[in-house]
C-alpha cells in the first residue's frame, strides 16, 4: 500500500521474453508474488549525450539497476472500495527507444490517483537499443517483427486489459498516453490495430510517427545491418561477411552457418558487455525500423483511407520543445566548451524555426493532430473527436511531472510555485476528464474540439493564464503545418551549422 488512499503493486510481470525473441506470457506462479518494489530497468543506452539530457533534466534514470528480467508493471489505483470500477491510463515512457524506465520518481502514479477519483496508473518497462530492436538480419521477416519494444509494449496493454479488472480498473475504459518515443509508441499502436476494441483513447506528448523517419528520428526506413554487423565485429563475433571467428562457439560451426553462429554468439555475450559495446556507436543507435509489421511505409495512406485506431485523440506540444536535447549533444562536444553561447542560441534558434507562427509547436505533431481533424470532417468520419494542446514556457520532459504531480521529486532542489502547482491539479483533472470518457470528457471539461476556423487551439499555462487554458486560433496552424517539411529541413541544417 503506497498511501491511505492508494494502493500500489510494482514490478509485477506482465510478459517474458530471452534476448532478441518476441514476448510471452509470464511463467504461472505458484507462490504469492510480492509486488511491492520496482523490477530492475531494462538495459539502457547512456551515451555520453543521453547521459547529459538526464542530467540536465533531473539526474533521474542514472545508476538504477537494469537486466534483460525486466518486463514488469506498476499499477496504482484507489484504496476505497468502489462500486464502480475506475477508467486506467496506461503511461508508455520516452526515452528515444534508447534508455528510460518506468521506476522513475517522476513517473509514480501515486499523487495522479490520491488526487482524482475515478483513476487507475499503470507503467510499465520495454526492452531498449540493440535489446529491443537489434536491426539482425538473421532476424528478417515478413511475418515476423524484430522490433521488441513495440512487440512489449503491444503484450503490455493486452496483459493489463486481461487483468487490471483484479486490481480494481475497468478493461473498458482504457486509455494511453505516453510521451516523446511514448507517444510514437501510442501512434504506432493505433497504425498496428486499426480494428482495436481495447483502447477507448489516445493522449500524445510531444511525439509522433511523422517525425520517425525524419533525419534524427527514431525509426529507420529500412533496418541497418551494417550496424548490428559492426557491433558484432566489435564484440568478436564475426562481421556478416567473414568466417564466424570466436573460439566460443567453435564446436558449433559444423551445425551453423556464419549467420547463424553470429547471432548465437551475440546472444551469449553478457548484457553489460553488450550495454558497453551499443554506448560506443552513440545516441540514437539501433533504431526501430519500418517493417509493414509494427511500423508502416505508407502511413499518409493509411491516413487518408482511415486505417488506424479511430477513437478521440488528444495531442500537443511543450515550448522550446527540442532545447534540451540540443544542448545536451553540443556539451558531449569540443565547440561547446569554447563556445557555450552558440549551443544555446542553436537550439533557440531551432525550435523557433520548428514552430515558425507558434515557437512552442512540435511542427509534426501538431500537424498530424491537425491532419486527423480534417479528416474528420469528412461526411463519414473516420476519427473520433480531436483536440490539441500546446504546454507553456517548458522544455520536452517538464511537462511529464506537471501531469503526473511529482514536479517535487523531478528535481528535488527546485521547489515548485503556485502556478506551476495549481497547473498540474488542471492538467490532471482534464488527463483524468479524458480518461472516464474519451468522446466527450474535455468538453465536458469546457475545452473545444479542434476545428481550424475556430479558437479550438488549447494553451496550457501560456502567459494569458499560467495556471489553466487559454485558446487560440486553430487556423493560424495552417501556414506551418503546410510548409514543415521546408521548415524542418532547414532548423536541422541550422543546427548542424553550430555544432
Amino acid at each position: 500500500m503506497a498511501t491511505a488512499n492508494v494502493r500500489q503493486f510494482l514490478g509485477v510481470p506482465y510478459a517474458s521474453a530471452g534476448r532478441w525473441e518476441a514476448p510471452t506470457l509470464p511463467l504461472n506462479r505458484t507462490t504469492i508474488f510480492k509486488a511491492t518494489k520496482f523490477s530492475d530497468a531494462c538495459v539502457q543506452n547512456l551515451a555520453p549525450s543521453n547521459l547529459e539530457f538526464l542530467k540536465l533534466s533531473g539526474g533521474q534514470g542514472i545508476g538504477i539497476p537494469e537486466s534483460e528480467d525486466c518486463l514488469t508493471a506498476n499499477i496504482w489505483v484507489p484504496s476505497l472500495n468502489r462500486k464502480q470500477k475506475t477508467a486506467v491510463l496506461i503511461w508508455i515512457h520516452g526515452g528515444g527507444f534508447q534508455w528510460g524506465t518506468s521506476n522513475l520518481a517522476i513517473y509514480n502514479g501515486q499523487n495522479f490517483v490520491r488526487d482524482n477519483d475515478d483513476i487507475a496508473i499503470v507503467t510499465f518497462n520495454y526492452r531498449l537499443n540493440v535489446f529491443g530492436q537489434p536491426n539482425a538480419p538473421q532476424l528478417l521477416s515478413k511475418t515476423k517483427s524484430q522490433n521488441f519494444g513495440l512487440l512489449d509494449i503491444d503484450a503490455a496493454i493486452q496483459w493489463v486489459h486481461t487483468n487490471i479488472a483484479a486490481f480494481g480498473g475497468d478493461p473498458e475504459r482504457i486509455s494511453l498516453f505516453g510521451q516523446s518515443a511514448g507517444s510514437m509508441a501510442v501512434d504506432a499502436y493505433s497504425f498496428m490495430h486499426p480494428n482495436d476494441t481495447i483502447v477507448k483513447g489516445t493522449i500524445q506528448m510531444s511525439g509522433t510517427l511523422i517525425q520517425g523517419d525524419s533525419p534524427g528520428g527514431l525509426a529507420n526506413a529500412t533496418y541497418e545491418g551494417d550496424i548490428w554487423n559492426s557491433l558484432a565485429e566489435s564484440l568478436n563475433c564475426g562481421n556478416g561477411k567473414s568466417k564466424f571467428n570466436t573460439q566460443t562457439f567453435t564446436k558449433l560451426l559444423p551445425i551453423l552457418d556464419p549467420d547463424d553462429a553470429q547471432l548465437a554468439c551475440m546472444k551469449a555475450v553478457p548484457f553489460r558487455t553488450l550495454e558497453d559495446a551499443v554506448m560506443k556507436f552513440g545516441a540514437i543507435v539501433f533504431k526501430a525500423f519500418i517493417d509493414d509489421i509494427t511500423l508502416f511505409t505508407d502511413l499518409p495512406q493509411r491516413i487518408a483511407s482511415g486505417k488506424f485506431l479511430k477513437v478521440p485523440l488528444l495531442s500537443g506540444s511543450v515550448l522550446n520543445e527540442n532545447d534540451i536535447f540540443v544542448v545536451a549533444a553540443e556539451l558531449t562536444t569540443p565547440p561547446s566548451i569554447v563556445f557555450p553561447l552558440l549551443t544555446e542560441v542553436a537550439a533557440d534558434l531551432q525550435t523557433q524555426v520548428r514552430g515558425f507562427l507558434f515557437p512552442d509547436v512540435w511542427v509534426q505533431l501538431i500537424c498530424l493532430g491537425r491532419l486527423l481533424s480534417l479528416v474528420q470532417l469528412e461526411p463519414m468520419p473516420k476519427i473520433g473527436s480531436t483536440s490539441i494542446y500546446l504546454s507553456g514556457d517548458i522544455n520536452i520532459k517538464a511537462e511529464v511531472p506537471i501531469v503526473f504531480g511529482t514536479y517535487d521529486t523531478a528535481i528535488s532542489a527546485v521547489k515548485s510555485t503556485t502556478t506551476e502547482v495549481n497547473l498540474s491539479k488542471y492538467m490532471q483533472k482534464a488527463w483524468v476528464a479524458f480518461a472516464r470518457d474519451p468522446a466527450n470528457g474535455l468538453t465536458n471539461y469546457g475545452w473545444p474540439t479542434y476545428n481550424a476556423t475556430s479558437d479550438s487551439l488549447v494553451q496550457l499555462g501560456g502567459p494569458a493564464n499560467p495556471s489553466g487554458l487559454s485558446l487560440g486560433q486553430g487556423s493560424l496552424l495552417d501556414h506551418t503545418c503546410n510548409h514543415s517539411d521546408e521548415l524542418l529541413t532547414f532548423a536541422i541544417q541550422l543546427s548542424s551549422n553550430f555544432a
